[in-house]
């Protein structure tokens, strides 16, 4: 299924009234928030210096059961493998060592709840935590 046909069949299963918008660079599929006002969790290059590699769509559930588009992406910085998810302009997760399934990612707490669900109204804050890993999960 392209991206575009798993974007329609999401957009087909929304309540009547609910939308979802994830603002793309049109040539990459990857969002382009502003560079110098982006804020990421401590100890990562700025945001100006990751390059997107790859994204795709994902459907998440907010934390009322109601589905999210969000989008993966894959960057690099610094020789740095980081993967994140956005939920429309804001970056909502970041996991900044991915080969390294035992630690944990960062989330915004404007963004996601402390058990990992996407706030039914999302805003970025830039308050970065770490939830304690799931047993027998992702980090």
């Amino acid at each position: 299924m392209t991206s575009l046909a798993a974007a329609l069949a999401v957009l087909a299963i929304l309540p009547a009234g609910q939308s979802l918008a994830v603002p793309l660079d049109g040539s990459t599929g990857v969002p382009a928030p502003l560079a110098e006002s982006q804020c990421v969790p401590p100890g990562l290059p700025p945001f100006a210096q990751w390059t997107p590699k790859h994204s795709e769509p994902v459907l998440l559930m907010d934390e009322l059961g109601r589905p999210v588009l969000s989008l993966f992406v894959r960057y690099e910085a610094r020789g740095q493998r980081i993967h994140t998810f956005w939920i429309g302009p804001l970056l909502a997760a970041v996991d900044p060592a991915p080969e390294d399934r035992t630690a944990p990612s960062w989330y915004d707490r404007g963004v996601s709840t402390s058990s990992r669900d996407v706030r039914s109204a999302p805003a970025q804050s830039c308050q970065w935590f770490r939830p304690p890993p799931i047993p027998g999960g992702t980090p």
